[in-house]
C-alpha cells in the first residue's frame, strides 16, 4: 500500500526544478491506450477488423501494464498508489477541506481512479471478445 515517502519530498528532482515521475514506458502505454481508445471508438460502427484488432492491442496493453504495475519503476508500481479504502475517503475529505496532502505520481483518489479505469478497459475488451463467440451471441 502507498505510503508517506510517496509525498511531494519524493521523486528524481532534475537541474531545472522538475521532478520526473513518470517512466517512459508508463508515459508511452497512457498515450497507446489513448491513441487505441480512440481508433476504437471510431472504427466501431464502420470497420469491424479494424476495431476488433484495437481491442486485442488494448488488451494486450493493459495485460503488459498489469505486469510493469509489478515489476516496474517506482512510481508505476501499483505499491506506491494503491490506498486502504479509509485512506481515500479521508483523502477526498481532506482536499474538499482544501487541506489534502500533495503526492508526486497519483494521491489516494488518483489510484483508486486508475484501478476502476484498469477494471473497466477489461471488462470492455471481455465483452468485446465475447462478442465473436457463438457462444454468447451466435
Amino acid at each position: 500500500m502507498g505510503s508517506a515517502a510517496s509525498t511531494i519530498s519524493s521523486g528524481k528532482q532534475r537541474q531545472d526544478g522538475k521532478i520526473r515521475v513518470w517512466d517512459p514506458v508508463v508515459r508511452i502505454f497512457h498515450w497507446s491506450l489513448v491513441g487505441g481508445f480512440t481508433v476504437a471508438y471510431v472504427t466501431a460502427d464502420e470497420w469491424d477488423k479494424a476495431h476488433e484488432l484495437v481491442g486485442y492491442i488494448i488488451a494486450g496493453l493493459i495485460a503488459f501494464r498489469l505486469f510493469w504495475g509489478l515489476v516496474g519503476s517506482r512510481h508505476a508500481r501499483f505499491s506506491d498508489f494503491l490506498y486502504r479504502p479509509s485512506t481515500i475517503v479521508a483523502f477526498i475529505k481532506d482536499s474538499l477541506a482544501m487541506k489534502g496532502k500533495r503526492y508526486v505520481g497519483h494521491n489516494p483518489a488518483g489510484g483508486a481512479m486508475v484501478v476502476a479505469l484498469l477494471l473497466a478497459i477489461v471488462g470492455i475488451a471481455a465483452t468485446g471478445y465475447m462478442m465473436t463467440l457463438d457462444m454468447f451471441w451466435g
